[in-house]
């Protein structure tokens, strides 16, 4: 238990640094630039956001999925990373034929095209990224990925202040030094694991590659659906809306992914932790433990966030401060994301990933329907809500498909638990009066905690008697 708490910390030290310097990242931005031109800023982050979806084709999950069975790690770190590579020289080549088109679609111009070479090229950069920080965290090597995590996200920082302070403010600059940044930081990353970029395509385990793609390739399929999901939202807006709610829309975001420093630094440690407690054949009570326990801790901070949401919408300028009405529904995001890692093991540990199409479906499907009804009369605000209630259908689907197949736990405290944020989330949105929705984001949080309160119980017992037996165990060495 000690050595998993040691872990867990060194991982969380990379996840709340990168989390802290992606929140400093708003308010320089938003200092700087305007609302709309903030918009445009994320139209790029969108483009992203897809890319690296669909650009891993799934090999990614299949590295995880094969790292304790495979016994030649390296090899398959560079069997798996083979047809990602090939297939971003397909990605590159297609992105600079329509290099125009693209800048048109996402800047509203076709002058920009000089972006869409940089993110183009950047592929191959997010793509060793993804597999060598995958490689780090499966060997367990908390403490390096903690600081090349930091590190990105410091060269990305300091590339923006210096681009945005001797540049044009406009979102171009930002996107400049967001891409240059992330090279910058991924080549570190890659002279550091230097040993394992030496990659020869002959000598790629052929018996191996077609059983990446079998769990892969479904994989990929159902990434691509949610990545559609991911950025239907900022669609909608786009074509509804304009770039200023865009632009709202993506601060808004932006302060909601603050939980997403729990999320990635659980995320980091219990991907291995569960793969290693599954093939022990630990009890069921040890996952649904941890499931109650991550939940109670997110729900924490999501109400605190509300609780504190006039105050934390202060870091940035004041023509974002609408933005503080549409971030609660969108702390749903990172919430649901980091729940349902802890109640979708069934699909995880039987290797049922096609069953994660049928779940980006259901989602993706709660979403269009929403946004389609409420962005053109709510804007943002409307989105927001679209955004929160899909990724509560998404952890619902993901919950339900796992337990048909595994034996599983209870999940009734979740749902309860989920009610209870959707009922916060909306009176936030709602409700303008400072006072009144402090007394009432009050009576929430006491909500939760008495909830909880049988989960509180649990530990001071599972504390006490392991301090009795500590003290037994003294008396006996003594």
């Amino acid at each position: 238990m000690k050595s998993l708490i040691t872990r867990l910390l060194q991982f969380g030290i990379g996840s709340i640094g990168a989390a802290i310097l992606n929140l400093l990242t708003i308010p320089v931005i938003t200092f700087f630039i305007s609302p709309a031109e903030y918009g445009k800023t994320s139209m790029f982050m969108l483009a992203q956001t897809l890319l690296i979806c669909v650009i891993y084709l799934g090999f990614d999950q299949a590295f995880a999925r094969e790292f304790y069975e495979y016994t030649n790690r390296k090899k398959l770190f560079k069997t798996s990373i083979l047809v990602p590579l090939l297939f971003s020289a397909l990605v590159i080549i297609m992105m600079c034929a329509f290099k125009k088109t693209i800048s048109l679609f996402l800047f509203g111009s076709e002058n920009y095209y000089a972006a869409v070479y940089l993110i183009a090229i950047s592929t191959i950069f997010l793509i060793f990224e993804r597999f060598i920080f995958l490689y780090i965290r499966m060997e367990n090597k908390a403490l390096e990925f903690s600081i090349f995590n930091i590190f990105i996200k410091l060269s990305i920082l300091i590339c923006t202040i210096v681009f945005l302070y001797f540049l044009p403010h406009t979102f171009i600059t930002v996107v400049y030094a967001t891409i240059i940044g992330q090279m910058i930081g991924d080549v570190i990353l890659m002279l550091r694991n230097i040993s394992l970029l030496r990659i020869n395509p002959l000598k790629a385990d052929p018996v191996l590659m077609p059983k990446l793609a079998k769990f892969g390739l479904p994989v990929v399929i159902a990434t691509f659906i949610y990545s559609l999901f991911v950025v239907i939202d900022k669609l909608f807006i786009r074509y509804y809306c304009n770039f200023e709610q865009l632009g709202l829309y993506t601060a808004a975001f932006k302060i909601a992914s603050a939980l997403l420093i729990l999320q990635v630094t659980f995320s980091n440690f219990w991907v291995p932790t569960a793969y290693d407690w599954y093939k022990k054949q630990k009890p069921m009570r040890y996952f649904k433990f941890v499931s109650d326990s991550i939940m109670f801790l997110i729900a924490l901070l999501f109400i605190f966030l509300l609780l504190f949401k006039s105050v934390i919408v202060m870091i940035l300028s004041p023509d974002y401060s609408n933005a503080q009405y549409i971030f609660p529904f969108l702390c749903f995001y990172p919430l649901m994301m980091t729940v349902s890692e802890t109640t979708n093991l069934g699909i995880v540990f039987l290797k049922r990933s096609s069953l994660n199409i049928l779940v980006s479906l259901i989602s993706l499907a709660v979403s269009v329907g929403l946004n389609f009804w409420l962005v053109p009369i709510y804007g943002a605000t409307g989105a927001a809500v679209a955004t929160g209630s899909a990724y509560i259908a998404f952890f619902l689907a993901r919950t339900y498909f796992s337990m048909r197949i595994w034996k599983g736990f209870s999940v009734k405290r979740h749902l309860v638990t989920t009610a209870v944020l959707f009922a916060a989330a909306s009176l936030n949105m709602i409700i303008r009066d400072t006072w009144l929705i402090s007394i009432l984001n009050t009576i929430m949080l006491i909500l939760v905690l008495l909830i909880y309160v049988p989960l509180v119980q649990m530990g001071r017992k599972f504390v006490k008697t392991k301090h009795q037996k500590n003290r037994i165990q003294k008396g006996i060495d003594a």
